[in-house]
């Protein structure tokens, strides 16, 4: 019993020196920061950029006195005033003005609250400098609106140095090779050392007709397969081609064609840029070396039947004869429906011949153009000649319009001219234009109406309002002109002349007719009564006369 009292005793002694190392009391208790709560700032940075406010640049290494603008947004519940910056920036960027080696900006605006604001800093891009991302620090004082004082901001910001995309283009091979296909690559170059982004070429053509002169830049009369190229990234430092198929016509042989590309690209900053670039081709001369020239047509029609005339000429002083020629089309979808070989007896100097060879293009090949290989074999002071010679003719459909049914209407007060436009052909005419001229009264003053596409097997109805000096009456003859332009944007123009009615002239009313009536009643009454006092007046002279004979 003695030992279980002991043993108690040394328990109790044990618990009250060792639990007042582990148990504190409540007040004692400090309690941790709380993560919901955070000191703000009145200044947030938005972004840091090369360039002014709201327009990036490019830079590269080596470039002085470039801005970098800091873009900074007030986010307290206070305006801001008296802004200043002082930018901390790597090793191998300085101010471009020296003040002490540090850079500043100031910022004369009042920013309100919630309002963004920009600090432009001027800075030299050393040439060690990469194209990288880079770090650095800007330090912002200001003041706040009815407070004494001035508050300051560190806040660390990135940029890069982008290198600066130099863009060119220009033809591989400018010699054109007149009346014949030929495969043109052009090659879009970087020369800066930024990449040019999702590059897209276009070439503009200009679709004034006119006749194509020494120095041009119209592309008229000239075929390309295409007009738009996606050509991609092109890195800094390389190149990236793209081609065109095209047919020159015989018509520019011996000229310059500048074909002006628009080149729309992303530069380093993610701005889109669109430029102009032209590039320059020659087109070689005629071929004199032989002395036999050919002329073909400038084009085919397809779906067809047709002869394709080929002249022939001795351009020599001296009589050719016994020509062989063979001509070999480089489509299968153009038929030559005959033997491709001929013979002619002879051709005297500086004569010319043709031939009249029967030909079909398919539907398949509308748009394109058609080369020819030709052998010729002829005799010339006793010795056999070979020669090896080649043309082409562009393809294109058949555009047959007629007018039909040209008459008179009057619709809500207004009289117009219709008609309707009919195109037989195999492809739409495009532009078409109706115009109306009167040939006998000229009080009818000339009208048109645009009429836009003419597509095949479907009238186009045009209806032109008619305007004159005095409404015209009666029969009346007009011609009514059609202009439209083909495949190949040439003009086209057919005048149809007819006769339309505007009716008998209108006839007087009523009171008209009364009032000439009445106007004739009196005149009649008048003259009767004249008629009466002369026959009074003859009448007392005669019994007068009697008088005067029976005194005497």
């Amino acid at each position: 019993m003695i030992y279980k009292s002991i043993l108690l005793l040394v328990l109790l002694s044990v618990g009250q020196i060792v639990l007042p190392s582990y148990a504190q009391t409540a007040e004692h208790i400090t309690p941790g920061p709380s993560p919901f709560e955070h000191g703000f700032n009145d200044v947030k940075l938005l972004d840091a950029y090369f360039g002014t406010a709201g327009k990036k640049i490019e830079a590269e290494p080596g470039d002085k006195n470039v801005p970098l603008t800091i873009v900074l947004s007030n986010v307290g519940t206070e305006d801001i005033s008296g802004i200043q910056g002082l930018l901390s920036l790597p090793a191998g960027f300085s101010g471009a003005v020296s003040n002490n080696g540090l850079i500043q900006a100031d910022n004369s605006q009042t920013a309100t609250a919630g309002q963004s604001f920009t600090l432009t800093f001027f800075v030299n891009v050393d040439k060690t400098i990469n194209i990288h991302d880079y770090s650095g620090t800007v330090k912002v004082t200001y003041s706040r609106l009815r407070e004494n004082g001035e508050r300051t901001a560190f806040l660390d910001f990135n940029f890069k140095v982008t290198g600066k995309s130099v863009i060119n283009l220009k033809a591989a091979n400018p010699f054109l090779d007149p009346a014949s296909n030929n495969e043109i690559t052009i090659q879009i170059s970087n020369a800066g050392t930024a990449p040019l982004n999702d590059v897209d070429v276009v070439i503009q053509r200009d679709q004034n007709s006119g006749s194509t002169t020494s120095s041009t830049n119209n592309l008229q009369g000239i075929v390309l397969d295409q007009n738009h190229w996606k050509v991609g990234t092109v890195q800094p430092g390389s190149s990236n081609n793209f081609t065109i198929q095209t047919f020159i016509p015989q018509s520019v042989a011996g000229q310059t064609i500048h074909a002006p590309f628009t080149v729309t690209y992303f530069d380093g900053q993610g701005n889109q840029v669109t430029t102009t670039r032209t590039v320059d081709f020659i087109v070689g001369p005629t071929s004199s070396v032989s002395i036999i020239k050919l002329s073909s047509p400038p084009y085919l029609l397809t779906a067809v039947m047709q002869n394709l005339t080929l002249g022939i000429e001795n351009l020599s002083p001296s009589k050719i004869s016994d020509l062989s020629i063979s001509i070999t089309p480089n489509s299968n979808s153009l038929k030559i429906l005959q033997d491709n070989k001929w013979f002619i007896k002879e051709i005297n100097p500086l004569e010319k011949t043709d031939l009249v060879i029967p030909v079909f293009a398919d539907k398949s090949i509308e748009g394109q153009a058609v080369d020819y290989e030709v052998d010729v074999q002829y005799t010339k002071d006793g010795a056999t000649v070979i020669e090896k010679q080649n043309f082409a003719t562009y393809i294109r459909g058949v555009i047959d319009i007629s007018v039909h049914d040209i008459g008179l209407t009057e619709i809500a007060g207004q009289k117009m001219i219709t008609g309707d436009v009919l195109n037989q052909g195999n492809v739409k005419a495009v532009f078409g234009q109706v115009s109306v001229m009167p040939l006998d009264n000229q009080a009818i003053k000339k009208s048109s109406q645009y009429i836009g596409d003419i597509d095949i097997d479907a009238p186009v109805p045009f209806n032109i309002p008619l305007s004159y000096d005095s409404p015209p009456t009666g029969d009346q003859k007009i011609q009514v002109t059609l202009t439209w332009k083909d495949t190949l944007l040439q003009q086209h123009t057919m005048t149809e002349i007819d006769t339309v009615s505007f009716g008998a002239p209108p006839v007087q009313s009523s009171d008209n007719a009364n009032a000439s009536q009445l106007q004739i009643i009196i005149l009649v009454a008048i003259a009767a009564g004249i008629g009466g006092i002369v026959f009074k007046v003859r009448k007392k002279k005669i019994v007068l006369e009697k008088k005067i004979e029976e005194s005497s």
